[in-house]
């Protein structure tokens, strides 16, 4: 509903409004032609100057009573104020007249029931519009931002791909329909689309690009750096294709292709300080700990909210026995993310090493108080309470942990472990057997913890039921 003037210079505009402004002052008749008021509304309505807005539709009505356009700037106007259901009126007075461009007409209905957040309404008004536009991609990107608003994924994709099929260029539809294959894990299908796109326009960056994108999702990670690569090959400065292709390398383990890449990325325009982490990554798996200093140091120098990068600075202390250094490293990394399990668990284990088991303790519960379906945190929390509480206490907290997260077959199997390992053992038989029914593949965590059960005639016996059952 509002018609950009993208020629109107801001002196242009100025000197407009400042006619207007003394016209109003001083109650004198200026004048101004069509496109003047319109330009006028337009910058009234979008500096929310709604005094000033419905003075100008006014008058602009009054001066040239055969526009339509006014009476859609009424109707933007009413929206504005939240009048929604006299904006709906107003244009269905306006739907009879012979001059109105159905398109605007639709559009401008379904613009209104959007944000009524009657998002079925609106996409039946913007359908109706398509037949009348000249621009019928940009409609279906409409449709499909109700379509996504409804969590309907599928629907977004194929109205978005309708629009692409019409205009296979516009690379802000590429980018949205990206989201909603993402959003929805439909790789296989978002590869075939981006073929077919590029088979339209071979050309395509953001084509090829996404094309690697979901490669990468789909762990295809060499055909994702050759999708990359034909992305470059069209434009060499796009540093997040540069970028993407050395996260490729890097889950190929090819470390060092993988740093030549970062490396790159960070020398083309708008470049990810992520790299930085990433390169002290690679240079941390190739074991070379004095460039991975360097790098996660130069990570947090670039931007030091990178939680991880201050935990790869604690990662490689522990690794040099500094483990002093290394919780202050790590206890910055919680405060950028207190949520991260990977960080908190890593910050817990430091603390059980130093013995400080209080404050372990405290790292796994707000561990588990983030992520309370994450079987390890409770299992890590019940190995520190078994170290510094002994297995009665342990017991008991998996005894209600399972009481809130039955279906966690991991606590079962340890619980069952603890009374084994007390001599509690015909209860820890029956624990085995409940934890089996749930998930007998888990077993093999039992196994890791309790190695001498699989000499047990009694417990391979048991085993062994539960897997004939879960073959049948």
């Amino acid at each position: 509903m509002n018609e950009e003037f993208d020629w109107v210079d801001d002196e242009e505009l100025g000197e407009l409004i400042r006619r207007f402004t003394m016209m109003n002052e001083s109650g004198s008749h200026v004048f101004f032609d069509a496109d003047e008021y319109e330009m006028l509304i337009d910058h009234f309505l979008d500096n929310e100057e709604i005094d000033n807005a419905l003075l100008a539709i006014s008058l602009a009505k009054k001066n040239y009573p055969d526009m339509s356009s006014f009476f859609f700037k009424e109707v933007r106007y009413l929206a504005d104020t939240d009048e929604y259901y006299q904006a709906l009126e107003l244009l269905s007075e306006l739907e009879g007249h012979k001059d109105v461009s159905l398109e605007e007409l639709y559009i401008s209905r379904g613009e209104i029931y959007a944000q009524m957040q009657k998002h079925q309404l609106a996409i039946e008004e913007y359908k109706k519009a398509l037949p009348y536009s000249d621009s019928p991609e940009e409609v279906l990107a409409s449709i499909a931002l109700q379509y996504e608003y409804m969590n309907d994924f599928t629907s977004a994709i194929t109205s978005l791909q309708e629009a692409l099929r019409i205009n296979p260029k516009a690379e802000g539809l590429l980018t949205e329909i990206g989201y909603y294959y993402d959003s929805s894990s439909k790789f296989e299908e978002a590869v075939d689309f981006m073929k077919e796109l590029l088979d339209l326009d071979p050309y395509s960056v953001m084509g090829w690009f996404n094309l690697g994108l979901f490669y990468n999702s789909l762990l295809l990670y060499e055909k994702a750096i050759q999708a990359y690569e034909y992305a470059l090959a069209i434009d060499e400065e796009l540093s997040l294709a540069t970028f993407n292709m050395a996260n490729s390398y890097s889950n190929l383990e090819k470390y060092q292709e993988a740093i030549h890449y970062y490396e790159l990325s960070l020398q083309q325009d708008d470049p990810d300080d992520m790299a930085y982490y990433y390169i002290g990554e690679c240079y941390e798996n190739l074991y070379d700990h004095k460039n991975a200093l360097l790098y996660y140091n130069l990570a947090v120098e670039k931007d030091n909210t990178i939680a991880d990068a201050w935990a790869g600075l604690g990662r490689i202390m522990a690794k040099q026995d500094k483990l002093m250094v290394a919780v202050n490293y790590y206890a910055r990394a919680v405060q950028i993310e207190p949520e991260n399990a990977d960080i908190l668990a890593d910050l817990g284990e430091l603390y059980t090493m130093l013995g400080e088991m209080d404050k372990a303790e405290a790292v796994f519960k707000n561990w588990i108080y983030y992520h309370p379906k994450d079987h390890e945190a409770w299992l890590k929390l019940s190995e520190t309470v078994l170290k510094s509480q002994g297995a009665s206490k342990a017991i008991k907290l998996l005894e209600s942990a399972l009481r809130e997260h039955v279906e966690m077959a991991s606590l079962w199997y340890r619980l069952g472990a603890y009374l084994y390992n007390t001599g509690i053992i015909q209860q820890a038989y029956q624990i085995f057997s409940i934890a089996m029914e749930i998930d007998v593949e888990k077993s093999s965590e039992l196994l890791e913890y309790l190695p001498e059960l699989i000499n047990e005639s009694r417990f391979i016996e048991l085993l062994s039921t539960y897997k004939s059952v879960d073959k049948t």
